[in-house]
C-alpha cells in the first residue's frame, strides 16, 4: 500500500520537481558570464539594465534626490566645441602653448587635478611649433597634477585584463618618467556598443597602466604616477576606497544624467585672461577677458578634465541614459569625468551575488512549473480559462522580477538580472506545455493498450482524442450490463468429445461473431468466461443510450444466430442458442486488478442481477430477458413482453423482468399482435386470482404464436393454483431457487 501511495502520489510530484529544477539548470547554464551567454538573451539584458538606469534618473531627479554635479560635483569639463575654434586665432588642434597657458590658468585657480583628453602622439617640427611645444613641456615639468593622454592599441575582454599589444611606448610626445598618464581608450563596452563599465586599468605593452579616471584618481588620492588598483575576486581596492566589480575586469558605472550633465567650461573662456588676445578682441582692439574670478571660482578644488566635443573628433559614445533630443551619446570626456565622480562617490551599480541568482533562477523554475502545471491540470469547464490563467501567473511573476529589479536598482543601486529569472519562468511555461503533451501522448497509448481488446476502434480512437472522457480507476457510474450464455453447451461439448478442435473452431465463430456486434454498437467487451460473454455499455465514453444499444446489439445476436445456425447445420455442426440476459443500474466501473495486471471491468449488484437474468430465460424460454430498469429507458423503443415479478436467488427485492423481442416497428403478424394482446390481458387475470379465465386467454396466446413459451408456463402455474390456492398475502412474485 505504501508502495502505491509512493507510485501514485509521491513518485509524480518528485518528477514534476525534477523537470522544474532541470528547466532552472538550462537557464544557468545558458546565461551566466562563467560559462556561455545567448547573445539574444544577453542584449536584452542591457536593454533591462539601460532602461532602470532610464528610470532610476528619471526618479531620482522627480524625487530631488539627484546629485548635482554641476553645482556640488568635483568634476568640471574644459570643452573644446566649434566656438572654441573660431574664437581663437589659431583654430583646432592648437598650438601647444594654448594647453600651457590653459594649464597656467587652472592652476592659479587652485584646480586639484587637470587630465587632457587629447592624444599628443608627435611634436611639431616647423619652428613656432617646437617654440609651443617647449612651453608646454615646460608646464608640464612645472607641475605633477596633470595627467596625459595615451591610448591602448589593442583590448580584448578575454583574460582579466586585456590582452597586451606589442612592447611599446606610450604614444604621447610628452610623456617621460615620472609623468602621469592615462589610457582615454572607452575599453568597457558591451556587446551591442553601449559604456556601462569602466576599466581601472588596462597594459599597453608589458606596461600596466592606469585608465584616465584613474590616473586623475591618482592625483586626487595622492598617489604614485604608476599606481594601479589592486582587487580580489570581487573588488577593486584604491587607496580607501573599495569598488566593487560587476565582472573580472570593471566596475558598471551609475550615469547621474545625460550628456552634459557635468559642468562644462568653453576653452576659450579659460584661456581668455589679460595676456590673451581672442578674435573678437583682435577684431574690436578691445580687451574681454573672460577668464576672471567667476571663472576662477567655478574651477577653484576642481577636478578639471579637458577633452574635444567636436563631432569630427568622434570622440562620443553611446550610453544609457537619452539626451533630450532623443540620441543616447555622450563625450568621451564626460564618460571619464562619470568614473571619476562615482569612485570620489562611492557611487556604483552593484551586481547582486551570483550565487543567489542561481539559487533564484533555479527556485524560480521549479516554483513556476509546479503552480503553471497546477493551474492547467485545474478541472472546470472553460479549458481555454486554464490557459489564460497559466499566461496570467507567468505575467504576474515576470512583473514581479521586474519590479523588484526597478526597485533594487532605484534605491541600492543593485543589480538584479531580470532576464534570466524571467526566462526561466517562461521556459517553465514552455515546459508544462511538454510536460502535458508527453503526459498526453503516455495516456493515450495507455488507454490504446488497455481498451483496444475491449471495444471499436471508433471509441478507441475517441478516447485517444478526448481522454478526459475515460476516467481510470474506480468511478460510480450508470450502465447497462449484458450476460450471455450458449443454451446446453455441456451438451454441445460431449458431441464433440473426440474431436476438440472442432468446439474451439465453433466457439471462436460464435464468440468472433458476436463480439464483432458487440463493438459495432460501441459496447466495451469485459470478458469470456467459456462461451459466456460480458459485456456493458455506457463506459468507458459516457453514453446517454446505453441501455437502448445493449437491446439493439442482444437483438442483432439473436438475429445473426438465426443466419448462423442454417450454415452451421449444413457444417455438421450443432445449432447454438444463446440466452441473454440486460440489466441497467449503477456499477462501479474501472481498472481492477494487480499492479502487473489488471482488467477494466465492472462490479456491484447490478452486474450480479444482468447475470441472474440470463439464466432466467431458461426458466421462461426466452431468449433476451431484460430488467424494469432497463425497460424504463427503452420502452418507447422496443417490443417487449411482460414476463413476471421475480426475486433472485440472493436478493430480498423482487425484480419485474421483460422478455425483449425486438425494436419498435419490428414486422409482425396479426396473430403474433393478438397473441400478445391476450398474453397481456391473461396476466392481468392471473394476478387477479381468476385462474380459469387466465387459462383460457394463455392458451390463445399460445395457439396463436407458438413461440410464447411463457403463455404455457402460466397455463402450469394457473392450473396448479386452482388446486391449490397461493395464500392470501401472494404478490404474483415468483422466487427462483437457482441461478
Amino acid at each position: 500500500m505504501a508502495s502505491y501511495s509512493f507510485k501514485k502520489n509521491v513518485l509524480p510530484l518528485l518528477n514534476k520537481i525534477g523537470i522544474g529544477l532541470g528547466i532552472g539548470v538550462l537557464v544557468v547554464l545558458l546565461t551566466q558570464d562563467f560559462l556561455f551567454e545567448i547573445d539574444f538573451v544577453k542584449k536584452i539584458d542591457y536593454l533591462t539594465i539601460d532602461y532602470r538606469s532610464q528610470l532610476r534618473y528619471e526618479r531620482l531627479k522627480a524625487g530631488g534626490q539627484l546629485k548635482d554635479v554641476k553645482g556640488a560635483g568635483d568634476v568640471v569639463i574644459i570643452g573644446i566645441g566649434e566656438s572654441d575654434s573660431k574664437a581663437l586665432p589659431e583654430s583646432f588642434p592648437f598650438p601647444r602653448s594654448y594647453y600651457a597657458h590653459l594649464i597656467e590658468n587652472l592652476e592659479r585657480s587652485g584646480v586639484r587635478a587637470i587630465a587632457i583628453d587629447i592624444t599628443l602622439a608627435s611634436l611639431r617640427t616647423d619652428s613656432a611649433g617646437a617654440v609651443s611645444d617647449t612651453a608646454f613641456d615646460e608646464v608640464l615639468s612645472k607641475y605633477d597634477n596633470i595627467v596625459l593622454a595615451v591610448k591602448a592599441e589593442e583590448t580584448t575582454g578575454g583574460g582579466r585584463y586585456f590582452l597586451r599589444s606589442t612592447e611599446r611606448t606610450y604614444d604621447n610626445a610628452f610623456y617621460k618618467p615620472g609623468r602621469r598618464v592615462g589610457i582615454v581608450s572607452i575599453a568597457g563596452k558591451d556587446r551591442d556598443d553601449v559604456a556601462r563599465r569602466y576599466l581601472p586599468m588596462m597594459y599597453i605593452g608589458d606596461y600596466l597602466t592606469p585608465t584616465f579616471s584613474f590616473a586623475t584618481l591618482n592625483v586626487v588620492l595622492g598617489l604614485s604616477d604608476t599606481a594601479t588598483v589592486t582587487y580580489d575576486d570581487k573588488h577593486f581596492y584604491l587607496r580607501d576606497r573599495v569598488i566593487p566589480m560587476i565582472d573580472n575586469v570593471s566596475f558598471m558605472m551609475s550615469y547621474y544624467g545625460p550628456n552634459e550633465t557635468f559642468r562644462y567650461i568653453p576653452f576659450a573662456e579659460v584661456i581668455d585672461d589679460e595676456t590673451f588676445q581672442t578674435n573678437d578682441e583682435i577684431e574690436l582692439e578691445e580687451e574681454i577677458n573672460m577668464f576672471d574670478e567667476s571663472t576662477m571660482g567655478l574651477l577653484k578644488d576642481k577636478i578639471v578634465l579637458i577633452g574635444s566635443t567636436m563631432s569630427e573628433e568622434r570622440d562620443i559614445h553611446a550610453v544609457p541614459i537619452p539626451n533630450p533630443d532623443g540620441s543616447v551619446t555622450m563625450n568621451g570626456v564626460e564618460i571619464h569625468a562619470t568614473a571619476v565622480q562615482n569612485v570620489l562617490d562611492g557611487s556604483y551599480v552593484v551586481r547582486a551575488d551570483q550565487t543567489v541568482e542561481i539559487v533564484l533562477i533555479i527556485f524560480l523554475s521549479m516554483i513556476s512549473f509546479l503552480g503553471i502545471l497546477k493551474i492547467k491540470q485545474l478541472k472546470i469547464r472553460y479549458v481555454a480559462f486554464l490557459e489564460i490563467g497559466a499566461v496570467v501567473l507567468v505575467l504576474l511573476i515576470v512583473f514581479g522580477i521586474f519590479e523588484i529589479g526597478l526597485l533594487s536598482f532605484t534605491n541600492n543601486n543593485t543589480l538584479i538580472n531580470i532576464v534570466n529569472p524571467s526566462l526561466a519562468v517562461v521556459l517553465a511555461y514552455f515546459g508544462t506545455a511538454v510536460y502535458q503533451y508527453l503526459g498526453e501522448r503516455q495516456q493515450k497509448a495507455l488507454i490504446k493498450n488497455v481498451f483496444s481488446h475491449y471495444i471499436s476502434a471508433a471509441v478507441v480512437n475517441e478516447l485517444v482524442t478526448n481522454p478526459d472522457k475515460a476516467k481510470l480507476g474506480g468511478d460510480r457510474r450508470e450502465l447497462s450490463i449484458f450476460f450471455s450464455d450458449i443454451a446446453g453447451f455441456t451438451s454441445i461439448s460431449e458431441v464433440f468429445s473426440n474431436r476438440p478442435e472442432g468446439l474451439v473452431e465453433l466457439l471462436n465463430e460464435y464468440l468472433d461473431e458476436m463480439t464483432s456486434i458487440v463493438l459495432k454498437h460501441e459496447g466495451t467487451l469485459d470478458k469470456y468466461e467459456g462461451d459466456a460473454i460480458m459485456a456493458f455499455w455506457g463506459a468507458p465514453i459516457p453514453q446517454k443510450d446505453h441501455a437502448l444499444r445493449t437491446c439493439l446489439a442482444a437483438l442483432e445476436m439473436q438475429k445473426r444466430l438465426a443466419v448462423l445456425r442454417p450454415k452451421w447445420k449444413k457444417e455438421g455442426k450443432p445449432p447454438l442458442e444463446v440466452r441473454c440476459g440486460v440489466n441497467t443500474g449503477v456499477v462501479i466501473v474501472g481498472n481492477m486488478g494487480g499492479k502487473d495486471r489488471f482488467d477494466y471491468t465492472v462490479i456491484g449488484d447490478s452486474v450480479n442481477l444482468a447475470s441472474r437474468l440470463e439464466g432466467a430465460n431458461k426458466q421462461y424460454g426466452s431468449n433476451i430477458m431484460i430488467s424494469d430498469m432497463t425497460y424504463q429507458q427503452v420502452k418507447e423503443k422496443v417490443v417487449v413482453r411482460e414476463l413476471d415479478l421475480i426475486q433472485v436467488k440472493g436478493k430480498t427485492e423482487p425484480v419485474k423482468v421483460w422478455e425483449l423481442l425486438g425494436p419498435t416497428g419490428m414486422p409482425m403478424t396479426d396473430q403474433q399482435k393478438q397473441s400478445l394482446e391476450l398474453y397481456e390481458e391473461g396476466l392481468k387475470l392471473y394476478r387477479d386470482r381468476k385462474w380459469e379465465e387466465a387459462i383460457a386467454y394463455f392458451t390463445q396466446a399460445k395457439e396463436l404464436d407458438p413461440v410464447c413459451n411463457v403463455a404455457e408456463i402460466y397455463t402450469q402455474r394457473a392450473s396448479l393454483y386452482q388446486l391449490n390456492p397461493p395464500p392470501p398475502e401472494w404478490n404474483g412474485v415468483f422466487v427462483m431457487t437457482t441461478k
